[in-house]
């Protein structure tokens, strides 16, 4: 008894008690999904149309967009499979939406994706494909959706095909799209990194190899949190050290990456109250590096949505409230974050990947090159080696800071050309 209230008493992350908490992981547990008795979806009471009466019960019905739809295989297979299981309409009705030929499932995806190499999709929206002849190009649409179903829905595949075409190899467009205009794609259209693109670019700066760090963090706390609930067995302590485990996983984790990492990978200072930690690229370890407070991992192994005043929630990362709830404007917070914020400062550290890069090589000429191959992936051209050489020749060696702030804040790189 002893030791239940002492883990009741004991506070999670979020600084509330464990006995809070419980609610929580019990209700995650006994999520289920089942058939109703009856269709409580009704007409209204004042339904005054032809084709049903008012409180009628709506029976579902598929979604057919021409009478050639029903010759349709994806149909067909739904069809054959209600004679042997009349009763599995939730499945059936899964079957029949991610069936190849789905009218439209390869080509919503053909066009989510091509919208992703190009920067505007091949509908005036993607949320509504009704009607593909009303498309800008509904030729190329439907050979889309074919060629998504010949790669077997493998977007890696399918992407690869884009980006080796003439139309995304040529020139971005720079020119304002005209709103209710169509677009002709002779080319991708110039737009902004979006929100995770950037912070995984700024990961790859600073870190190398930021594929490397893993947050395993999601899968013990999945791990932890699964409890068999009808288990005669399962008690409350058993459940209450459950949830003990699941708000230690991030101190475990991080006492057993800090404990099994040498010196020579992993290297932490204190600078001015913020701390930034860098690794060698031969680590091979899981580890949670920090930046003023910020993890260091690419924007898919975080928590999502990122707190308030983070770089992903300010530069437009989707709150998931709705779907493609992202954005790509620009906004004022965003050019002080830029100017003075957390990330300027962990790639202009001089443990980021860039001065180490800089530190392999010893004549100015060499280390601006390093900084313009690892920033832009080209070299410089005459004036712009003019402009550095007058900066350090101003500045000396904390050029190079202002040199790497001002590249990446450049159009070249944050854009997507």
């Amino acid at each position: 008894m002893e030791g239940a209230v002492k883990i009741l008493n004991d506070r999670g992350r979020d600084g509330k008690s464990l006995a809070g908490q419980l609610n929580n992981i019990v209700g995650s547990n006994t999520y289920s999904i089942s058939n109703l008795s009856e269709n409580r979806m009704r007409l209204p009471r004042d339904y005054k149309y032809k084709d049903g009466s008012p409180n009628e019960p709506v029976d579902p019905k598929l979604i057919v967009w021409s009478p050639s739809d029903r010759r349709n295989a994806a149909y067909l297979q739904m069809e054959k499979d209600g004679k042997h299981d009349p009763e599995g309409l939730r499945k059936r009705f899964g079957a029949w939406m991610t069936h190849a030929q789905n009218p439209r499932f390869a080509m919503t995806i053909a066009n989510r994706m091509w919208q992703l190499a190009f920067g505007v999709s091949l509908t005036p929206t993607v949320h509504n494909l009704d009607h593909p002849e009303d498309s800008y190009n509904p030729e190329l649409l439907r050979h889309l959706a074919t060629e998504m179903v010949r790669v077997k829905f493998n977007l890696r595949e399918f992407l690869r095909i884009l980006y080796n075409t003439r139309a995304y190899q040529s020139q971005a467009t720079t020119t304002e799209l005209a709103m209710g205009e169509p677009y002709f794609f002779q080319g991708p259209i110039l737009r902004r990194m979006s929100a995770e693109q950037a912070w995984d670019s700024f990961m790859t700066l600073v870190l190398g190899e930021p594929d490397k760090f893993k947050n395993t963090e999601t899968d013990l706390y999945g791990r932890s949190i699964e409890m068999n609930l009808l288990n005669p067995r399962l008690d409350s302590m058993t459940v209450l050290s459950k949830l003990a485990a699941i708000n230690n996983i991030g101190a475990l984790e991080r006492k057993k990456v800090a404990g099994g990492l040498d010196k020579a990978e992993m290297v932490s200072q204190t600078k001015a109250g913020v701390e930034m930690a860098t690794t060698s690229t031969s680590m091979d370890e899981t580890g949670y590096l920090t930046h003023g407070g910020m993890m260091l991992l690419r924007a898919a192994e975080l928590p999502q949505p990122a707190p308030a005043g983070h770089f992903l929630l300010q530069f437009g990362q989707s709150p998931r409230t709705v779907v493609d709830g992202g954005c790509a404007d620009g906004t004022v917070p965003q050019v002080l974050m830029m100017m003075n914020g957390r990330v300027q400062e962990m790639i202009t550290n001089p443990d980021s990947l860039i001065f180490r890069t800089m530190a392999r090589v010893a004549s100015p000429p060499d280390k601006v090159e390093a900084v313009f191959l690892s920033i832009l992936n080209r070299r410089p051209s005459l004036e712009e080696k003019n402009i550095v050489r007058q900066e350090l020749a101003a500045h000396g060696e904390e050029a190079y800071a202002d040199i790497i702030w001002s590249l990446i804040n450049t159009r070249e790189f944050y854009f997507v050309q």
